[in-house]
């Protein structure tokens, strides 16, 4: 079966976030045997020179994208397309090169199924629609959805118009409504597209992304008796909800913590912390702000730390990086939002409080207390092996082998 996957942002084994799910998402369909091609945008020199997808694919097509346009150039697309401007900049903003690419591809070899990896991506799949052959399965991967992300923001103050909000739902929904299947990463997500769109239940299947369990397990025994007091996020900047999430814990949780635990320090590592955050250095004590670099010097922060943390109250989705921190590991404390997919049990698996004060209260605990560590660490180590990638990859694969009308 040949899939071409359209990611926004090209797959890497090392980068943290969403890159290096998909990355294994393809890698293990390739070992199932299913033939890939992937068309990504290539935004940086990394991004044109890496080579860790290449085993696993027949073709990666990268073309050459900006990230940022010009306000005058947004304005000028958003008349053109007649799609938000949000579709237009950014991540996986509208690329011609992209669509040229796909079009391109769809004369020189069938395609059995087509895999638009977040829904900026569906754009392709909602403009091309009548051109994708009609044998070919479309299918959107949503791992936000944005509407709602934007209305969670208006909420919370930020000045998003309810005609942006309008603008937003009628487009995205549009893209839904057009592709063949959707893929959920969470139940929690797939009822907040049906809750806007009932009719979409039938294409929903819920997909989750995994963690690679042999590259983060660490070689030491015992790692929950580190105590170095270290606490822990990771995350990339360039997503909002990752920024609210630090500004969260210093602006709620932190002093609280380091009145019982005065020698705790706070990392909040990931790529391209904005000048916010940065800024936190030299105004909190304690806190370290940093650029996160490859996978590899991330997996061992993860191991110098003692808790991982996740105050996330922006977006929603699928967070990996609790899995990740759980199999290395790492006991976690995390809100509600943040542990969607993942189905904790409270004080088991991780400690789960949508209070800050009662946030605050779980981290001290586990600071000072190596055994209670050692509980919540081992039942988040129990829980996040059943989420390998390779069982993520399976039940995708399932979903490949349905009939397309299915539902």
């Amino acid at each position: 079966m040949n899939i071409l996957f359209l990611p926004k942002l090209l797959p890497r084994a090392d980068i943290i976030g969403g890159p290096i799910l998909i990355y294994h998402r393809i890698k293990n369909l390739s070992l199932m045997g299913y033939k890939i091609t992937v068309i990504a945008p290539a935004y940086t020199e990394q991004d044109l020179k890496d080579r860790s997808l290449e085993p696993y694919c027949e073709r990666i097509v990268r073309v050459p994208s900006v990230r940022e346009r010009p306000q005058q150039e947004v304005d000028e697309l958003y008349k053109r397309l007649n799609r938000p401007r949000f579709f237009l900049t950014g991540d996986g903003g509208f690329c011609q090169g992209i669509e040229d690419a796909l079009k391109l591809t769809f004369k020189e070899k069938h395609i059995d199924a087509i895999i638009a990896e977040y829904s900026m991506m569906g754009q392709y799949i909602e403009a091309n629609y009548e051109s994708i052959p009609a044998d070919t399965i479309t299918i959107i991967s949503v791992h936000e959805c944005y509407t709602k992300a934007f209305k969670l923001r208006a909420e919370k103050g930020e000045d998003i118009s309810e005609d942006t909000i309008e603008e937003l739902f009628a487009y995205e929904f549009k893209m839904y409504e057009r592709a063949d299947k959707i893929l959920s990463l969470t139940q929690e997500d797939a009822d907040i597209l049906t809750s806007y769109s009932p009719e979409l239940k039938n294409k929903i299947r819920v997909v989750p992304h995994g963690v690679d369990t042999n590259f983060y397990t660490p070689s030491e025994e015992n790692v929950w008796k580190r105590n170095t007091k270290n606490l822990l996020y990771i995350g990339n900047y360039q997503h909002y909800p990752n920024v609210d999430a630090v500004k969260n814990f210093i602006g709620h949780c932190w002093d609280k913590i380091l009145k019982q635990v005065p020698d705790a320090k706070f990392y909040a590592i990931g790529f391209n912390p904005p000048q916010e955050l940065l800024e936190l250095r030299s105004k909190c004590k304690n806190v370290i702000v940093q650029e996160g670099g490859d996978n590899e010097n991330v997996r061992r922060i993860y191991w110098k730390s003692d808790v991982f943390v996740a105050p996330i109250a922006l977006g929603t989705g699928f967070r990996g990086k609790l899995l990740e921190a759980m199999v290395c590991g790492l006991p976690v404390v995390a809100t509600s939002l943040a542990t969607f997919g993942i189905n904790p049990t409270n004080e088991e698996n991780m400690f789960v409080a949508d209070d800050f004060s009662v946030f605050s209260d779980y981290v001290t605990a586990l600071l000072k207390d190596i055994k209670l560590r050692k509980k919540v660490s081992e039942g988040g180590l129990t829980l996040a092996r059943k989420f390998d990638h390779k069982h993520a990859a399976e039940k995708l694969a399932l979903v490949l082998k349905e009939d397309r009308g299915s539902g």
